[in-house]
This record gives structure tokens, sequence and C-alpha cells, in this order.
């Protein structure tokens, strides 16, 4: 889990000292969301069941711990362990991984995460400003936390710089690890690991400036979402900002089904970004998934290949679209609206549109306000 550049002060159930389940002894908060509050704690006992555990005695873990007042909560308490199930799945360098789980005697539950030293991406991205090979660099690796991921049939759905921890050793070689799998979704595997089945379908989950068209639809999602969310971030480690911005969750949300991506090269004129890398960010930003790189292999191994040949465009290509990876629904809502725009009649189109995305911006305004209140650690 993530260690902050500062603690933050905390409305959660344990003060400094307190100790959890007999065996964590909080030491600070170092995030506070909205099912739970995430300290830095040091096991100081050994489980007393005698069961094994991950977690030996003076090591530092992030204890993640559900508020007291959702403690009854059904639903959250099912999404605590369903995320916790996640995680056991979950192992590699660019994942932080659950060491253990469990419940205290009144009926708290908590999870301890390995404890990383390094700062968040996005804290990384407001103090400095990131040369594209380092850029690149950092979103591989993101890519290998996703691989791992998407082989176990997860999608994270709230992949943003705030989940992602940046470690450097001793000789400066970085390490960025993916966290919080608080959103994420299960495409296989038993029913009652899905958030769907806990929540209303047709719902918004994410992070709008992050979020990919279909997901901003509240249309199924696989892993190409991720996709989109990685070409996001490394847009906005290569110039500074995100390619939509806006004042509300609505018109971002818009944005990213209706405008067309600025290239970063244009957004940032003198970072030296090569048309190779022009042309995947553009590609992993194609608002049909089934234009985007497949897999999360395939955007790292087309980023490496656009750092050797800074100006092969053509190679940059994603492969022809496979039929099994499951757009069909979508590519067929995203026809039927594009063929009604463009049978209106000439003087009609500008009010089309006008309505179109007012209706669109309603709709999601009611799923936003709705998923928005359940993000958070």
């Amino acid at each position: 889990m993530t260690t902050s550049v500062s603690t933050i002060p905390s409305s959660g159930p344990f003060d400094a000292g307190e100790r959890v389940a007999g065996r964590y002894q909080i030491e600070e908060a170092l995030g506070d969301g909205a099912s739970g509050v995430v300290y830095r704690a040091e096991c100081v006992a050994e489980r007393e069941s005698g069961e094994s555990a991950q977690v030996r005695v003076g090591q530092r873990v992030a204890l993640k711990v559900i508020h007291r007042h959702l403690a009854r909560d059904h639903q959250i308490s099912r999404r605590f362990h369903r995320e916790a199930r996640i995680l056991r799945r979950l192992r590699g360098p660019n994942l932080v991984p659950l060491l253990d789980f469990g419940e205290t005697d009144d009926g708290l539950l908590y999870m301890a995460l390995e404890h990383v030293e390094g700062t968040p991406l996005d804290v990384l991205i407001k103090g400095e400003k990131l040369a594209a090979r380092r850029a690149v660099e950092i979103v591989r690796q993101i890519c290998c936390a996703l691989e791992v991921a998407h082989a176990e049939g997860i999608v994270h759905r709230d992949l943003k710089p705030g989940n992602v921890i940046v470690q450097k050793d001793d000789a400066g070689n970085e390490t960025a690890r993916v966290l919080d799998f608080g959103l994420a979704k299960v495409l296989r595997g038993d029913a009652s690991q899905s958030l769907t089945a806990l929540t209303q379908q047709n719902m918004v989950f994410g992070t709008p400036e992050y979020m990919a068209p279909e997901a901003a639809r509240g249309d199924e999602v696989d892993a190409r979402s991720d996709i989109y969310a990685a070409g996001i971030i490394l847009y906005e480690l290569l110039t500074g900002s995100v390619p939509f911005d806006g004042k509300n969750p609505i018109s971002i949300m818009t944005a990213h089904l209706t405008d067309v991506v600025v290239p970063p090269s244009e957004r940032a004129p003198d970072a030296g970004i090569t048309p190779a890398l022009d042309a995947v960010v553009l590609h992993a930003l194609a608002k049909k998934p089934n234009e985007r790189y497949p897999s999360a292999s395939a955007l790292a191994t087309v980023l490496g290949t656009a750092q050797r040949n800074p100006r092969d465009v053509a190679s940059t290509a994603p492969p022809p679209p496979d039929p099994d990876l499951g757009s069909r629904d979508t590519e067929l809502s995203v026809g039927a609206a594009t063929e009604k725009i463009t049978q209106a009649s000439p003087a009609e189109s500008p009010k089309s549109w006008f309505w179109v995305v007012a209706l669109l911006a309603a709709l999601l305004g009611i799923a936003a306000g709705v998923a928005l209140s359940l993000t958070g650690s």
C-alpha cells in the first residue's frame, strides 16, 4: 500500500498507539477514504490462533480498516471481502500484495498490505517535469501490473496516478506499484466476487479524468478500459495535464465521449515527444475499444518500439481487432447514435448534437453522483 509524503488527520476508528486485532500497533494515518482508513502500523505479536500469516513481528504494514459506522453495512462489508479475495490472487513486482485479512473482536474488518515507501505518482507529477523516457518506463511498469491482473480476469477500473506509487532504490532505479483494487471488476470466476452483483447495473465507476468512453456510458468494460486509463496517465506524464478536463464530472465524461484528443506533442511542444510516441498515446486513447491495443503487454511492447524507432509511426498501429473481446454491444450503441446524428438534416445537426449531449450529460450525472459516492480507500 502507499506511503504519502505527509500524513493526514484521521477520522478513523483508531489513534496512534492503539492495537488492531491484538497484533498491529497503529503509528499514523496515511489516507482516509469513503470506506476506511489506511494506517501505517507495526506487527507486534504473532497470531493467537497459531494460523500461518505472511507478516512477521516487527514488520511495518499498510493497514486498511473499515470505518466503524460502516461495520454493519452489508454491501460495504462484502466489497471489503471481495477486494481482499482479488488481492490474494495478485502477485508481481509492480503490485502490492495482501499479507493478512481479518476482523477485530468488535466487528471491524481489516487488511494488511505490504508497506511501500515511495511517492504517489500524482504527487510526482505536480512536483517535477518528467522526461519522456522516464514517463514511458513508468507506464511500461504499470502495464506489467495490469498484465498480471488481466491474466486473472481482473480489470482495475480506477487506474490513475493517485493509485500508483513510485519507489526509488539507493541506485536511483524506480519501480512503479499499482494500488487499490477496490473498484476492480472480475470478468470471470465466482459471481460472488463481482461488484456488479453488489450494486445496480449500468452504474459508472472510476475517476472522470481517466475514464474510458465505454465506462463513462455505463457499458460493460474489459481490459481495454485499463489500457485507455494507462494512455491518459502517459499523456499526463508527458504534458503535465490530462487530455480532457472540465468544471464538473459530467463535462469531463462527455469530453471523453465526443472530443478529439489533442496530440501530446501539440500540448507540450518542448517536451521532446516523438511522432511514434504521439501515435502510441493516440492509439491507446481511441474512442472505440477495438481500436486500442488489445492488452497491457501489447502497449508495453509498442512503447519499447517507439523508444527504439522514434519516427516509425507505422509500427505503433494496434493489431487487427479480435472479435472475441466482447465490444460488439459498445460498437453497436456508438454506431446507432452516429447514424441518428448523420441522418439529421444540415439545419438540424447542431441542435441534434446539443440535445444528444444534453441528454447524455443528464443521464451521466445521475450515474456519476452514485459512483463517486462509492470511491475512496
